[in-house]
Formats: C-alpha cells, structure tokens, sequence
C-alpha cells in the first residue's frame, strides 16, 4: 500500500457533516490540515465549511473536480454509502478513513479492496473501542491465555434510542442503516472477533418492541455465537433503554478467573480470581495500561471506573470518544510506515458475522 513523504502535513477531506463529523474535525485539525467539507444537506456542507473557513459542496463528484489538494477522505456518512464512496475516494488518489461500519457486505470490501490494491492506496477503519483500557488489557490477558480455559463470555448492551433518532433520517432503514449490531454495536461484535477469531452464529432471536413503524429492523436482540476453540458467547442487545444507555459489558469467565470491561462503555474494569499468578499478572497489566490516568487506586479485586467520555450527541451518546487514538495511529502509519492498529481483513471478518447473524432474522 502507498504512504505518505514522512513528515508531510496530511490533507484531510471530510465527507459527511454529521454529529460525529465534529469529533473528526478535531482530530484533523490536531493532526494534519482540514481542506473542504461535503454534506448533501447544502446547510450542513454550508456551516461546517464556514465554521472551519474551508471549501465546502455538495457532491463528491464537485470536490474530486476542483483543484483542491487531499491526502486522506473522511468518510462519515450514512453506512450503505461507504462503499461506494470509499473507491470514489480511491480512484480519484486519496487514502480513505471510514467510519463504522466499513461497508454492509463482504462483496463490497472486496471491491473497496481491490480498489485500494490497484491505486496503492490505504483503506483505515475506525474500530475505536479498542483503544479502552479495560479492552486493552483483556485483550492482553487473553494473547497469554492468562485465564487458562474460556468457560462462558457474556455481552450486554442496553443503550437508549429515542424515536427522533429514528425520524426522518436515515437511521433505521435496511438500505443505509442495516441494523442494530451495523450502527451501534458493530464494536462489540469487532472485540469479539479480536479476541476469539472468527465467529459463527449458532442461535438468535430478535423482536421489535418499541420502534414499530420507525425502524425496519429489530430493536433488541439475543444471540448464541461460538468462536475458534470451541469459545461460546451469547449476546444480549436492545436500544429500549428508557432514558440513558445502562450497560455495554463484556464479561468473560475462564478456569482461573473472571474480567469484565464493563459500564455503560466497556468504560470501566473489574475482575475476580482465587489464583495467584492470575492476579499477579492483571495487577502488573493495570500498572502499566493505567499509568496514564487519573486513577489512583488500584483494586486487588473489585470495580475501577476509568475516566473517559462517551461521545455526545446531544439527545442520546455513542460510543467512547477515542478518535485521537485512531487519528494517532493514521499518522504513524502514514508517516512512518507503522501498523495501523486494525486491518481491512478483521474489519472484514466483523461484517462477514454481522451478516451471518442477520440472515436469520
């Protein structure tokens, strides 16, 4: 794949003016230099740009056509739109950051693969939860095999979705949305394949409870998966949290003891076990992965909530606002050449579960 001279300042286009456009703004503006703006809403594209005092359109095609100079696109725009804008991007010479979801069909990250391959050019996810510290240290713990035999994982995610999430947007519809687990909880089902490799689906049912007439798919649902080495989970997830998102957990039980990254945003660590070594080796892990907090007490067992802020949309939250990480590791890898801290390939073994799930509803 192509990089960038080292030391460049990188030229970021954004397309997408969206709620979680303002988080990549930042970090485009914290890391390289924001060049233009795209939205279709001639508003939106109209604000952001002058906010920003950069060139804004309303059309991909008007922004590959001027003379403006672009390293990277920025791609946060509606998820059954990725794809294709992705090869746009492409082939017009550009490296491509795509929000979550990368695409909605393995099909499609194929083509945006193949793409990238024929113009040298890098594909970039954004798959920020990786970067939490109690997901961090789990997935530490688990490359040792410091739990000894994987017994049971558990996932709960019970966040909140109003109904004008849902209205007039294209937030809910199969064609750009796809579904719960795309939108909100692609993360988890990313960790999971992290952590344990590829995935199956071995039961799931899913309902409608409270977002008839709005979505075009399920809003809550419960799922068995298993994973290499025989690893079961099982799932449980809804949008119906009456006011706030109450729990994103993912707890996981081995001979020698039980992690949990759990809170509302895989935000805070807890942990119990009876071995020695086990404890030893998490207490040594929290030293080095929490040195950088404002945490000053270490529990030998027991809950630590870790200061981090969910991204806020005002009325509802996503996910943890952990962009900088993502940007930081873009940088490196353009600039010096490192690994990015996620590949198209386990970007593409996320969606090939997701969709394996889904041909079951």
């Amino acid at each position: 794949m192509g990089n960038t001279k080292m030391n460049q300042t990188l030229h970021f286009a954004m397309i997408g003016c969206g709620r979680i456009a303002a988080e990549h703004i930042r970090q485009i503006i914290r890391t390289g230099k924001l060049v233009a703006v795209v939205d279709i809403d001639p508003l939106k594209a109209k604000q952001t740009g002058f906010q920003n005092q950069v060139p804004f359109f309303t059309s991909t095609a008007d922004l590959y056509s001027s003379a403006i100079k672009m390293d990277i696109v920025v791609i946060a725009t509606p998820n059954g739109l990725h794809a294709e804008q992705a090869i746009e991007a492409i082939e017009n010479g550009c490296h491509v950051l795509v929000e979550k979801p990368v695409a909605l069909n393995t099909s499609d990250i194929i083509r945006m693969q193949a793409a990238a391959d024929k113009a040298g050019k890098n594909i970039y996810t954004v798959m920020q939860n990786r970067f939490n510290l109690s997901v961090k240290l789990i997935h530490a713990l688990l490359r040792e095999h410091a739990l000894g035999t994987i017994q049971q994982v558990l996932v709960k995610c019970f966040w909140h979705r109003p109904a004008s999430y849902y209205t007039d947007s294209w937030h809910g519809t199969l064609l750009l949305d796809g579904g719960v687990l795309f939108t909100q909880y692609s993360h988890f089902i990313d960790l999971l394949c992290w952590f344990f490799g590829k995935g199956k689906l071995v039961e799931a049912s899913f309902k409608n409870q409270l977002h008839k007439g709005l979505i075009e798919f399920e809003d809550e649902g419960n799922l068995q998966l298993v994973f290499e080495n025989d690893i079961r989970v099982q799932m449980e997830y809804s949008i119906n949290e009456p006011k706030v998102n109450r729990e994103g957990s993912i707890e996981i039980i081995g001979e020698k003891g039980r992690i949990k990254a759990g809170g509302a945003y895989l935000n805070e660590w807890d942990y119990s076990t009876h071995d020695s070594t086990l404890k030893n080796r998490i207490q040594l892990l929290q030293k080095n992965i929490f040195s950088n907090t404002n945490t000053n007490h270490m529990p030998e067992a027991g809950l630590l909530r870790l200061v981090s802020q969910p991204n806020d949309y005002g009325n509802y939250q996503g996910s943890m606002r952990n962009h900088h990480c993502v940007y930081n590791s873009l940088v490196q890898s353009l600039q010096y050449q490192a690994p990015y801290y996620t590949s198209i390939e386990e970007a593409k073994n996320t969606i090939e579960l997701i969709n394996l799930i889904y041909q079951a509803r």
